[in-house]
């Protein structure tokens, strides 16, 4: 039996952000999947409004069922809000303070906007400059956020944990040399996948999910049957039950065919 939702990462998956690159099979994928009564899910750590234009494009082009965003804080099903986690402002506000004294940069998103607390450079090389952002180190006083990010190096991460933050129940994934996430702990793709799937009464055991990452673990052992990309994670492999090519070769199409999802022939460069 083919899936009821298949889920997509989008970074190294679908589309390379410093090359600004999704290949050509990834339409038609999402149109085969739409004519074959397959519903289409991107789970991300990204927020609703740092999507690339290119996956943009791709929605409005076929359409989107599901999307799992901030890394399972904010989820929605064709437009409509499904499940949503924000941080307590009590402790954004710690967040705040820790950083100010340490002159670090953080960040708070929400689902229309990603706010900075500052543009310097450090900023800029963790971002790629692919991600839009605005300036504004008091948004969370004003908006609901659904992740934090601070901008720091591995060495400054134990003085960040020593401020206690961690225990308020709170994770940090580190996505960049200079750059962390930080969310609930229970937080995940895994979270919101859950969450979609309970609302429309739809079995784990019916769902694939196609990653690369370490943040795609939970997503991984929640789903019915994990794809890793070729140059994924190690980690991420071992759990997979297919290991597809990278995106360039058109990783995603050829897997979809390959396991019967979608009709072929297999999709190549020539």
């Amino acid at each position: 039996m083919p899936p009821k939702i298949v889920f997509f990462d989008i970074d190294d998956t679908l589309f390379r952000k410093w090359q600004d690159f999704m290949p050509e099979s990834v339409l038609p994928a999402f149109r085969a999947l739409h004519e074959a009564g397959v519903l289409t899910a991107i789970a991300t750590g990204r927020s609703p409004c740092a999507l690339p234009a290119k996956i943009r494009a791709l929605i409005d082009a076929v359409g989107l069922d599901i999307l799992v965003s901030t890394n399972g804080q904010y989820n929605r099903y064709r437009g409509e809000t499904v499940a949503a986690h924000p941080i307590d402002p009590a402790d954004i506000a710690e967040v705040v303070r820790v950083c100010r004294a340490h002159d670090w940069d953080y960040g708070c998103t929400s689902e229309e906007k990603m706010a900075l607390s500052s543009d310097r450079q450090r900023v800029h090389d963790s971002l790629y400059g692919t991600v839009p952002y605005e300036t504004d180190p008091d948004y969370w006083q004003r908006h609901p956020v659904y992740q934090m990010n601070v901008f720091i190096t591995a060495e400054e991460e134990a003085a960040f944990a020593a401020s206690g933050i961690l225990q308020r129940g709170y994770q940090m994934i580190r996505w960049h040399p200079l750059g962390m996430d930080l969310l609930h702990a229970d937080g995940s793709k895994a979270r919101g996948i859950r969450a979609v799937c309970a609302a429309l009464g739809i079995d784990l055991a019916d769902t694939m999910a196609f990653g690369d990452e370490l943040n795609d673990l939970e997503m991984f052992k929640t789903v019915g049957f994990g794809v890793a990309m070729g140059d994924g994670r190690d980690e991420l492999k071992a759990l997979a039950k297919y290991v597809t090519t990278p995106l360039e070769q058109h990783g995603v199409y050829n897997a979809l065919v390959h396991l019967g999802i979608i009709p072929g022939p297999t999709w190549n460069n020539a």
